[in-house]
């Protein structure tokens, strides 16, 4: 997506060339023209040697003296394709980490910090070519949106009262204490250490909340009165999308489970266990699963499953999630089983060559083929905030045309080459 630019530029310093006539050689010497006063004769390597031989007869210069002629044609270095840089910057370009807009400036640590997560997940499932061309299109669609927000920001600032100010303050100042608690366990050490880390201050990053949070209400009070959905657009969705709503019918799985090598003595394996106590441990499991069943005659199941079942669901209730199909063996019997049962339905204790287990179908969610007027309110929503999308990138595009801006390119050069070469200000905070 172009911006229009007033971009600002350096002057360029004028260069001399120098200009031949034409080539000294027999085919062009009669039409060549005579040399200019002004300019030197340039001479050929046998002219030269000549004179120089001329010179060593005369004792003018030394035998071991090397000529410097004016022009040699040296012969052309063999092509050598060397492997083009990740991010080429323009010619005579001076990379800057700061984008100034109007009397503002964007920092190259305010537009990665935010992007740490994304940048790093490109990084680990991208090839390098393919990593370069998907960071470059991101930090262009960042830069835009952060460019839009100090715009809209500053406009939108200047039309609050103070007590709508405070508000704002008040705003920033809780998703701050959010973003620490959610992803830094409330520690505001390890928050400030991953801020520096990333280039940036506790202010700075308070003030990108603040642009954020006023850009992204101040644009959606302006412009969502003007988006309208048609019924036929919301239409035209569903039919193209319609599987997309389309869901088969799943059921959820629970098992209190009893494998046969829980029961063997610490520290045994199945493989190695002498029959006798593979035996052993085999009775120790049919005992422990008929205890089970009969404490669901008169408890829940999931409270049975936490207390008897040996699998590594059992601190979930024995539940394994909804599956849409029987699992891959060795539990294909067993969870094909709950395909026949009603909701709620618990089986016998059933052995296999694993152990012995009890089988429950928890829930079933049928097959899900909505009708239009199921989905159409669905449809509006996401059509109406694409339509709000647009709408708010033109508007900030059009604020941005209007503002005077360092060089763009030059800035987004250096944005890349950062995130290339420092990949501390692209990982995630562990």
């Amino acid at each position: 997506m172009a911006w229009k630019l007033r971009i600002l530029t350096i002057g360029a310093v004028g260069a001399a060339f120098l200009q031949f006539a034409c080539r000294h050689d027999d085919r062009d010497r009669q039409n060549c023209p005579p040399p200019d006063a002004g300019r030197p004769v340039i001479k050929t390597q046998e002219e030269l040697a000549s004179e120089r031989a001329a010179q060593i007869d005369a004792g003018e210069v030394a035998p071991t003296t090397s000529p410097a002629p004016l022009l040699t044609e040296a012969k052309p270095a063999p092509t050598r394709r060397a492997p083009a840089p990740l991010i080429r910057p323009a010619p005579g370009a001076i990379e800057a980490e700061v984008l100034l807009v109007n009397d503002d400036v964007i920092t190259v640590a305010e537009v990665l910090y935010p992007l740490r997560e994304r940048i790093a997940e490109l990084r680990a499932v991208q090839t390098p070519e393919g990593f370069v061309d998907s960071l470059n299109s991101l930090l262009r669609i960042r830069t835009q949106q952060a460019v839009g927000a100090l715009l809209i920001h500053k406009k939108a600032l200047a039309g609050l009262a103070e007590h709508q100010k405070r508000i704002v303050e008040e705003g920033v100042e809780r998703r701050y204490r959010e973003t620490i608690d959610h992803e830094f366990g409330g520690s505001v050490a390890r928050f400030e250490r991953r801020l520096a880390d990333g280039g940036l201050t506790a202010q700075q990053y308070r003030t990108l909340l603040e642009r954020d949070l006023v850009a992204h209400e101040y644009v959606r009070e302006q412009l969502m009165p003007m988006v309208s959905v048609s019924r036929n657009e919301i239409l035209n969705y569903y039919r193209l999308n319609r599987a997309r709503y389309a869901t088969e019918e799943s059921r959820e799985l629970a098992m209190i489970e009893a494998p046969f090598d829980a029961f063997l003595p610490p520290d045994a394996s199945w493989d190695r266990a002498l029959e006798t106590v593979r035996a052993q441990a085999r009775l120790k499991a049919a005992r422990h699963i008929r205890s089970a069943a009969e404490a669901l005659a008169e408890r829940p199941f999931e409270d049975v499953a936490r207390e008897y079942s040996r699998g590594v669901h059992a601190t979930h209730g024995g539940v394994w999630g909804e599956i849409t199909r029987p699992l891959q063996p060795p539990y294909d019997g067993l969870s094909k089983l709950i395909f026949d049962f009603e909701e709620g339905q618990v089986s016998e204790p059933i052995e296999t060559q694993q152990g012995w287990y009890v089988v429950r179908c928890n829930k079933i969610t049928p097959a899900r083929n909505p009708a239009f007027t199921d989905v159409q309110d669905e449809i509006r929503e996401i059509l109406t905030e694409e339509k709000f999308q647009r709408l708010a990138m033109d508007y900030m595009n059009k604020l941005a045309s209007q503002a005077t801006m360092s060089s763009l390119e030059v800035f987004l050069n250096a944005a890349a080459r950062r995130a290339i070469h420092n990949e501390a200000g692209s990982r995630p905070e562990n």
